[in-house]
């Protein structure tokens, strides 16, 4: 039989799965009731507990476990799949039986571990009903096995966005660009990017972007800080969109926020670079 396993390879920057449409039915949280052990009556009772629904709601936990589930019946990682990481799930709206449910993954970061053999995929996860509501979303971390093993630097450096690998190719981009050299010729400090768990810096004099790294010596003069989703919408986006997605507060600034409004032309120009070091690894 042929396997539709993904392996390591196979994930990438922005990439999209949408599962099929399914329904929650009250066999589902009687079982979840049984197994988890909550049975608590807003969960069982055919009135609910709680006046405001027609009847009983889901457990909290029931929709990442269906993802899981979901996840496994479609085979996508049977046979590569490792170990999970971590789960990081936020709960927006009641799941109520009789909804029509479907899930949405995106791909935020893929890092080859040092042995060559596997790997570490992102990913940012929404649950929808049927009329676009959001219901719940969260982020999940899992190792997956790579198809051959090989060093991380074979990679596609845009996979893994806002590493120090990552930032030295979009360094390199920058080097011969005389639009962003003169627009921090008088400029002499450092542009952070970060998310919840990674943060790059770029140090630079005299319109050159003189190192890179997570933290340099004297700190970023500012910071733009969003979530990984935001980043890899944005660097894989049909256009680099940073001033709508801060208009719509989509990402924060930490720092001087007046050198960061010197600097929106140059910001504009890294993330330019990012998103041609994407599309141009994307098509190779």
């Amino acid at each position: 039989m042929v396997s539709n396993s993904l392996f390591f390879e196979d994930f990438y920057l922005g990439q999209r799965f949408e599962s099929a449409e399914f329904a929650v039915s009250s066999d589902d949280l009687t079982d979840f009731a049984r197994v988890s052990g909550d049975r608590h009556p807003m969960h069982t009772a055919d009135g609910g507990a709680d006046e405001r629904f027609d009847g009983p709601i889901a457990h909290g936990p029931w929709g990442i476990a269906r993802y899981f589930g979901l996840l496994f019946d479609s085979g996508v990682v049977e046979d590569s799949a490792i170990a999970l990481l971590d789960t990081n799930w936020r709960y927006l709206a009641p799941v109520t039986v009789g909804m029509k449910l479907r899930f949405s993954t995106v791909v935020t970061g893929c890092r080859r571990r040092s042995d060559g053999a596997e790997g570490v995929v992102n990913r940012q996860i929404e649950l929808r009903d049927d009329q676009g509501h959001l219901l719940q979303r969260g982020t999940s971390a899992f190792l997956v096995r790579a198809r051959q093993g090989q060093p991380s630097d074979q990679d596609p450096a845009g996979n893994a966005p806002l590493t120090p690998r990552w930032a030295r190719a979009v360094a390199d981009r920058l080097a011969a660009n005389t639009e962003f050299a003169g627009a921090t010729q008088l400029f002499d400090g450092a542009i952070g990017l970060a998310t919840e768990r990674d943060e790059v810096q770029f140090r630079i004099y005299r319109g050159k972007i003189i190192e890179v790294a997570a933290r340099t010596p004297r700190g970023a003069s500012f910071t733009l800080r969003g979530d990984e989703l935001f980043w890899t919408e944005l660097f894989t986006g049909p256009r680099n969109d940073l001033m709508v997605r801060a208009l719509r507060g989509q990402f924060r600034v930490q720092g001087d926020a007046y050198v960061y409004l010197q600097l929106t032309k140059p910001v504009h120009l890294l993330i330019d670079a990012a998103r041609e070091l994407v599309a141009e690894e994307r098509s190779q």
